[in-house]
């Protein structure tokens, strides 16, 4: 009985979720989801690529800020990949938030 209790116990959430910063190349380490969305501000549009390459180039999701529609990315991201949300423009703020979520 003890046996299946501790296997039926969950196993707790995994890492926290961390505020990456836009414009900048990560490498995940573990399974999780990138999310990206538009909170305000100057507009922009971001583009989030994931892939084995360093840049990675496939394209998985494209946010446009200042509008009702598009304003939210998010991709699955495999341990090992590489990600990135890269802005246009050249301001420093682009009203949009990124965070990484661990999925194990």
């Amino acid at each position: 009985m003890r046996s299946l209790e501790a296997r039926a116990t969950p196993s707790g959430v995994g890492g926290p979720r961390t505020t990456p910063k836009l414009d900048t190349l990560y490498r995940a380490d573990v399974l999780g989801y990138v999310s990206v969305y538009f909170v305000g501000g100057y507009t922009a549009t971001v583009r989030l690529t994931v892939g084995p390459d360093n840049p990675p180039t496939h394209v998985v999701g494209i946010a446009h800020g200042g509008g009702e529609s598009n304003s939210y990315a998010g991709a699955i991201v495999r341990p090992g990949e590489y990600w990135l949300a890269a802005t246009s423009g050249h301001r420093a703020d682009h009203g949009f938030s990124l965070h990484f979520t661990p999925l194990y």
